[in-house]
């Protein structure tokens, strides 16, 4: 088996994976009262902000990169 074959084979399962869980959310969301899965989502996005804030603020300044001996010709 070549590699683009596995790499195919790898995508349609992890597409596969991808759709059941959406099938599941969806199952879960209609079976749930609005309150219970929306506290879940609010904490997921809570975090990804966060996660984001953090992130931009341990960003270095650009000019570190524009400085950098690496990118001298």
């Amino acid at each position: 088996m070549s590699d683009s074959e596995r790499r195919e084979r790898k995508h349609d399962r992890n597409q596969r994976d991808r759709h059941r869980q959406i099938r599941e959310w969806a199952a879960y969301v209609r079976s749930h009262p609005d309150e219970d899965w929306g506290e879940q989502v609010n904490t997921l996005v809570n975090s990804q902000l966060q996660s984001a804030r953090h992130l931009e603020a341990e960003r270095p300044d650009e000019s570190v990169f524009r400085d950098s001996p690496l990118l001298d010709e």
